[in-house]
């Protein structure tokens, strides 16, 4: 039978790692990093070729290519953020 090691001292409320923005924090043996914050709010990302009419949003199912940009760098910091830390490679 395995035997595991908890992270937490088994509080009913749960637990919480990285309790300031400047903890850094890293799993699988990478090394530990503090949140990623290169990024700013996705909601307001806008691209330049958005008004090139070379594409339209709606091609890809966004009302707008800027709606479509922004959930593309959304999607990229999370891909970013994860490989920091280690959740994947």
């Amino acid at each position: 039978m395995p035997t595991y090691e908890r992270l937490d001292y088994g509080s009913p409320d749960g637990s919480h790692w990285g309790g300031n923005t400047s903890d850094s924090l890293g799993m699988y043996g990478v090394t530990p990093v503090v949140q990623y914050t290169a990024v700013g709010a996705a909601s307001t990302y806008v691209t330049s070729w958005a008004s090139s009419g070379a594409v339209t949003g709606s091609t890809f199912g966004f009302a707008t290519a800027a709606a479509m940009s922004s959930f593309i760098l959304q999607v990229s910091t999370i891909n970013t953020a994860g490989r920091l830390i280690g959740l994947w490679a």
